[in-house]
């Protein structure tokens, strides 16, 4: 019978002293232990609060200008997946499309994508559904300036957080 107490105890004390999940599950991707690396006519600039790229090309040819972010986001619970995106954009000469898109990093395949309204320098905040497949394998984070004629562009972020559900 002593036991049989003993061990109900021990139960009960492992079961109290396990820890609670939280629910959510959040990254800030400009935080400065993330290092974004520019591509093409990109040109990066990044601290704590804030990740500005700036395209200016002098050509008509398509460039696919960005700044990218390789990550794994290994999280097993995960049921949904935010992107919240605070961000402006100004195209001073020229015309830009601006995106923002996840690929494989193995693959090259395109996980997820969507185009980024041009806000004219002002600031548009946005959240975005990511498929969860982008969890526990390599990906890439992109944001995009496409030109295809002489410009200058700009897309400031000022919050890229995934939150994981």
């Amino acid at each position: 019978m002593v036991s049989v107490i003993l061990s109900l105890s021990i139960i009960i004390t492992l079961v109290t002293q396990v820890p609670v999940l939280a629910e959510n599950f959040k990254i800030n991707l400009i935080h400065k232990q993330f290092i974004w690396r520019p591509y093409s006519a990109a040109i990066l600039s990044q601290n704590d609060t804030d990740l500005g790229i700036v395209a200016i090309t002098n050509t008509t040819e398509k460039l696919w200008n960005r700044g990218y972010l390789p990550i794994q986001l290994n999280y097993t619970n995960g049921s949904s997946i935010l992107l919240n995106l605070e961000y402006a954009t100004l195209s001073d000469l020229g015309d830009a499309t601006f995106m923002s898109e996840v690929r494989d990093n193995v693959t090259n395949s395109v996980l997820w994508s969507s185009k980024l309204t041009n806000t004219n320098g002002q600031l548009s905040n946005n959240t975005f559904a990511l498929p969860t497949t982008i969890l526990n394998k390599p990906v890439e984070f992109r944001l995009v300036i496409i030109t295809n004629e002489t410009g200058q562009h700009s897309l400031d972020v000022k919050k890229a957080a995934v939150t994981i559900r």
